[in-house]
């Protein structure tokens, strides 16, 4: 990428990162709050009977004077019911799609089937060197939303929305890259199935104004959301101009895959928040997990080793089997730091990362859901191997940003590298590495689900 794409991936990520802190505000935008105001009116009857006795020692009783006092009283006062709506068709933080015969089959991006598949010297770089790959080009938005949009007479599943950015990158030049910063979109669904996880096919309009200028005509065919994620196939052809200022009329062709991409069926939008069904155990933006490693560090370390993991965009969604406790998930990105070392003769650093790693779990909700246990198995296929056995205690202790402690094992294969992002940063020595870990574990715009809201176990009662 050069300093357009640079820059618009960095504000795109900084506003889905401001975003997500303020959850009040995150709220407010896709909500829709109705309210009812009602008077009540309250009437009230008192009556005060008063007996006065006759003055004096008498031998007859005389009749005493009887004073009846009726008091009535009106009691008026007002009170609000609110009901909070979803208030947008879909609401996503990122998407990423590989494109097939987007340029001559040598100058390929080679970002893989979804995009995001990238060679290791080049990750989070600003260069991309020309190679030969079937996916030769990569799309990528970042913090789409869309809202319904009531058009012929009133057809539900018609949307209007944008994105923070888009990025069309054909091939390993920027010479013809499409890079949109808002642009706008209308999209027509087409329900395939009307129940979750949902499939329809989408056709799409979209018009980008700044930096660059397009006309951008497209099809998909959607499924999801479970858990916010998402795969489908795209079609289309893009008109416009690059950032490059160079004319570009670019059919194309691929497989994407979305995280943190929530979508509503119209029928949806007239639930309560209270009422929707979920299929995830959990999702979220962030889970970071500081550790103390327990063996396997540094063995010429003077001190105790401390490590790290990250996980960008992790999702837990219940399997449809059993009690429903068995949980697949999978996570954006997963970082492991594990040690530096320095004293060897050949130094470097215990560090590993996975795209798209694979969970496979069991959920154990205690205390109607408050706390879990996850115990779990996460394998990272790409760039190198890398796999994790671990338990983790969750704690749902503030809303969106749960705490937990985690107890496991991680063993990489480890990789070397020659130039880019990931060598400046960490070195170019990446050790293999087994450890064993103790941490704790702080989820990030994260939520945790009781199992009374989850769909399987309403639909059971």
């Amino acid at each position: 990428m050069n300093r357009y794409l640079r820059t618009v991936t960095a504000l795109a990520a900084c506003a889905l990162l401001l975003g997500s802190c303020s959850t009040a505000g995150l709220r407010r935008t896709l909500t829709r709050t109705e309210s009812d105001t009602y008077t009540h009116i309250r009437r009230d009857t008192t009556q005060t009977i008063e007996f006065t006795n006759a003055p004096g020692e008498r031998g007859v009783i005389y009749p005493s004077d009887r004073t009846v006092k009726t008091e009535r009283t009106i009691q008026q006062y007002d009170s609000t019911a609110e009901r909070h709506f979803p208030n947008f068709i879909r609401f996503g933080v990122f998407e990423s799609a590989g494109l097939l015969a987007t340029g001559p089959s040598d100058r390929a991006v080679g970002g893989g089937i979804f995009g995001i598949f990238t060679d290791p010297n080049e990750s989070f770089g600003n260069n991309i060197t020309p190679k030969s790959a079937l996916f030769t080009g990569s799309m990528y938005r970042f913090g789409t939303v869309e809202l319904p949009l009531y058009w012929f007479d009133d057809a539900p599943t018609w949307s209007v929305g944008t994105s923070v950015a888009e990025i069309f990158q054909w091939e390993a030049s920027n010479d013809r890259a499409i890079v949109g910063a808002l642009p706008l979109y209308f999209r027509k669904r087409l329900y395939v199935r009307e129940e979750i996880p949902y499939f329809c096919i989408t056709g799409a309009v979209g018009f980008g104004f700044l930096p660059s200028q397009y006309l951008n005509l497209s099809a998909s065919f959607d499924a999801g959301s479970l858990g916010g994620i998402n795969v489908r196939t795209y079609g289309g052809v893009l008109i416009g101009r690059s950032i490059e200022q160079r004319s570009v009329v670019q059919p194309y062709l691929g497989f994407g895959v979305s995280l943190l991409d929530f979508l509503n069926h119209p029928r949806e939008l007239r639930h309560q928040w209270k009422d929707h069904e979920h299929s995830s155990w959990d999702v979220g933006l962030l889970r970071l997990t500081p550790f103390l490693l327990l063996s396997g560090g540094d063995t010429a370390a003077r001190g105790q080793s401390i490590g790290m993991q990250l996980q960008v965009m992790p999702a837990t969604v219940g399997f449809p089997v059993g009690d429903h406790r068995i949980c697949v998930g999978v996570d954006l990105w997963n970082f492991v730091f594990a040690f530096r070392q320095q004293q060897q003769a050949n130094p470097g650093i215990g560090f590993g990362y996975g795209v798209l790693p694979l969970r496979v779990g069991y959920w154990m909700p205690i205390a109607d859901g408050a706390l879990a246990i996850e115990p779990y198995a996460m394998y990272s296929y790409f760039p190198h191997s890398m796999w994790q056995v671990a338990a983790r205690l969750h704690l749902n202790a503030v809303e969106w940003l749960p705490v937990g402690v985690t107890l496991g094992y991680i063993s990489s294969a480890g990789f070397t590298i020659s130039r880019g992002t990931i060598g400046e940063v960490v070195g170019r020595n990446i050790l293999a590495f087994n450890v064993a870990y103790l941490g704790i574990t702080i989820g990030i715009a994260e939520e945790l689900f009781r199992p009374s809201q989850l769909r399987y176990y309403r639909t059971e009662q």
